[in-house]
């Protein structure tokens, strides 16, 4: 069989989903690629950034957005977490073979981990990894994440929306229990697992050489990395979605539901019991068309001159 070992020398995220992308095109029996990511969060194929994160929280920390191609929830991704991708010919490949392979890993550092009806892996019930699926015309791609010593606290930040409500038909994140391996070895290292799971994929196909790859210079990555992590794109792919709200300003009570596509509000609707009628034209006329966006909602309150318009539109500022 011919095999290959890639592993990433590069942190960016949208990076690597690209490389792991062209991994996906070569002629390999069996592929692992490994890969570890600066703080980003990794939403699902059919997934609402705008339902699952904070994109507000995001943009501040400078916490990168990545769109991946398989399906499956929104995840936290920093330094303590290794990604593992395992790729092989989609008649024969199967997740079942490739569980096997990771849970013999962790049993090798003494960790035992179990599966879970969600394609998760649980340590001591908690969630260890998550794992999601892409298949091609001739592979079938599993790609998951192991969490080692990740920055648990601060996943709150990034992945709960502060929107009041809003409706859509994404597909949504399931709440887990989540933990890392730290927990069940305290000398554990993003190194030692890496070598677990090259032990544990040579045991299974034979001997095979380990090459380091840096999808930042890949120009085979290069060419693919909007797809993953150019904003607007991710943005475009959004599926269509309803934000409403309804607060009570001096001016009056009001209602406002916002149609959003493709990143951007398309359509407005708002009910009111204020003295001044002419509000719902006027919001109406301000938000049609405007990127569903912190900075350009803002920059159009800022730039108001008019008091009842300003207090909504920072109203909903607040809410994104």
């Amino acid at each position: 069989m011919k095999n290959a070992i890639y592993l990433a020398t590069s942190h960016d995220c949208a990076a690597n989903l690209a490389g792991e992308a062209y991994l996906l095109t070569l002629a390999f029996d069996h592929i692992l690629f490994l890969w570890v990511n600066d703080p980003c969060i990794v939403i699902g194929r059919y997934q609402n950034p705008f339902a699952e994160c904070n994109l507000k929280n995001m943009e501040h920390m400078q916490v990168q957005l990545v769109r991946r191609q398989s399906g499956g929830g929104a995840v936290y991704h920093d330094q303590g977490n290794l990604c593992f991708t395992l790729i092989g010919n989609k008649e024969t490949a199967t997740k079942e073979e490739n569980f096997s392979l990771v849970l013999k890993a962790l049993a090798s550092l003494g960790l035992s981990c179990e599966l879970s009806g969600r394609n998760d892996i649980l340590l001591d019930g908690k969630k260890i990894s998550g794992n999601a699926f892409q298949t091609t015309p001739t592979k079938f791609c599993h790609h998951g994440t192991l969490l080692v010593s990740s920055d648990l606290s601060v996943m709150s930040n990034y992945l709960t929306p502060s929107s009041t409500k809003l409706a859509s038909k994404a597909v949504k994140s399931v709440s887990s229990r989540v933990g890392n391996l730290k927990e069940g070895r305290e000398d554990i290292t993003n190194e030692m697992v890496q070598q677990a799971l090259i032990d544990a994929f040579i045991a299974e196909y034979g001997q095979t050489e380990v090459t380091p790859i840096d999808c930042v210079t890949l120009a085979e990555a290069q060419a693919n990395y909007r797809r993953f992590g150019d904003l607007s794109v991710i943005l475009e792919k959004t599926p269509q979605f309803t934000h409403s709200f309804t607060h009570r300003f001096e001016w009056g009570e009001a209602t406002l539901h916002l149609q959003v596509e493709k990143g951007v509000i398309s359509e407005v609707r708002m009910f009111t019991d204020a003295l001044d009628t002419s509000i719902v034209g006027r919001a109406t006329q301000v938000l049609t068309g405007l990127p569903y966006d912190h900075n350009a909602l803002t920059e159009l309150a800022r730039k108001s001159e008019q008091a009842d318009l300003a207090s909504l539109l920072m109203h909903v500022v607040t809410l994104l």
